[in-house]
């Protein structure tokens, strides 16, 4: 997967990349999600990331945005979740990987 590119550069945080739906077709939106004080190796640091994530995809591709006569999110906001809450599920699962290998390894 993208173990070295995407875990190697996020020490810190994590990045979800989602194609962001309310302004311009094509246009994309890199959040910044931060781990560093979650422990990886746990369910519970694990729970935490995940919430993580869906609130920054919720918010980047403007889910919780409404339009006028209705509460419920465009149909490019809907798409732009589902990538990149996908897109999410692979980081976070390189994420744990890489913790659950370093404690493996005692590093």
């Amino acid at each position: 997967m993208f173990k070295n590119t995407m875990i190697a550069a996020a020490v810190a945080g994590l990045a979800l990349t989602a194609a962001t739906a309310p302004a311009f077709a094509g246009e994309t939106s890199k959040v910044r999600v931060e781990y560093s004080d979650l422990d990886l190796t746990t369910a519970k640091g694990q729970r935490k990331l995940e919430r993580r994530l869906d609130v920054a995809a919720r918010n980047a591709c403007g889910m919780d945005r409404t339009a006028t006569g209705t509460r419920i999110p465009s149909t490019q906001s809907r798409v732009c979740y589902k990538q990149a809450t996908e897109r999410a599920k692979e980081v976070m699962a390189s994420a744990i990987d890489n913790a659950t290998s370093s404690t493996r390894l005692g590093g």
